[in-house]
């Protein structure tokens, strides 16, 4: 596997300059004036986030409409804080981001969440082939909360899930993975059918919320966890046990907690890093990729 290293990236990216370039390439390549329609190459207008084109003077903004438009974090730590992004195992958290750049925690966060939205792909279709689901849950533990709190938890009878956040995963034979935050009350069957196409063979535990798939895809396979079974034949859940794994140490060792209103922010980050783990050296500009 091919690796950026930190000296490539020190090489390709030394200044905002050349930030600013790479995001114009990625926006305007082979640009046609749309005022005059001169196919001449844009300039750069010194001291400014623009380029101009040397026959008509219209000016074209890289950064408009992108997670840089107005602000006032420097390009380079842009571009610093998604190649650290792009080159961990278990992400950059804020507090990390807050100190490598000396800036306030409030600007680590916003520049931490607006990576994470540029990391998740929404264009993903539904997943086909041999699909693997699950569910996990996240959040803090009962007896950890404060005695009052867990006193209202007890008297609503609900201790089982309560300050719980439910998660399904998705990972099919290709390797593609999807996550959804359960914040709303969609049934299971209904995340399913959203997430996964009705032409793959679907596999899942004997949790009932996955009962009656076998209507709606080719073939659905059920392994009984209970019954400390774990593969049937060439099927199995190991893949998406894997990815629960890989979540977990993202959130509990590097995040610590992370409330249900982001936590789809920091799944979706999960899963493009896995997908993406064999590419590490393109990763980088993958995420750039998504500015456009």
């Amino acid at each position: 596997m091919n690796k950026l290293t930190i000296n490539q990236f020190r090489t390709a990216y030394p200044n905002d300059d050349a930030c600013l370039d790479k995001i114009f390439q990625l926006r305007f390549n082979n640009l046609i004036c749309p005022k005059c329609e001169s196919d001449n190459k844009f300039k750069r207008v010194e001291g400014r986030r623009s380029y101009f084109c040397p026959n008509c003077a219209f000016q074209i903004y890289p950064t408009k409409d992108t997670i840089f438009e107005k602000s006032t974090t420097s390009l380079l730590d842009w571009f610093l804080i998604i190649y650290m992004q792009c080159t961990t195992r278990n992400g950059v958290s804020a507090k990390e981001i807050e100190r490598t750049l000396n800036v306030c925690y409030k600007t680590a966060l916003r520049m931490a969440h607006q990576i994470k939205i540029l990391m998740a792909d929404k264009r993903m279709p539904k997943l086909t082939g041999t699909v693997q689901i699950d569910e996990s849950w996240f959040g803090m533990k009962l007896a950890n909360k404060h005695a009052k709190e867990r006193k209202e938890i007890y008297e609503s009878g609900n201790t089982k899930f309560d300050n719980k956040v439910g998660v399904m995963g998705f990972i099919n034979d290709k390797k593609q993975i999807k996550f959804e935050v359960m914040t709303d009350i969609k049934s299971y069957r209904e995340r399913v059918k959203a997430n996964v196409d009705a032409n793959a063979t679907i596999v899942t535990d004997s949790h009932a919320g996955y009962s009656g798939l076998n209507l709606h895809y080719i073939k659905h396979e059920v392994i009984n966890h209970i019954e400390n079974e774990y593969k049937r034949g060439e099927y199995t859940t190991n893949n998406i046990e894997n990815a629960w794994s890989n979540l977990k140490r993202t959130i509990k060792g590097t995040h610590i907690h992370v409330s249900a209103k982001h936590l789809q922010k920091y799944v979706d980050e999960v899963a493009f890093r896995m997908m993406q783990r064999e590419k590490q050296d393109e990763m980088f500009d993958i995420v750039l990729s998504h500015v456009v």
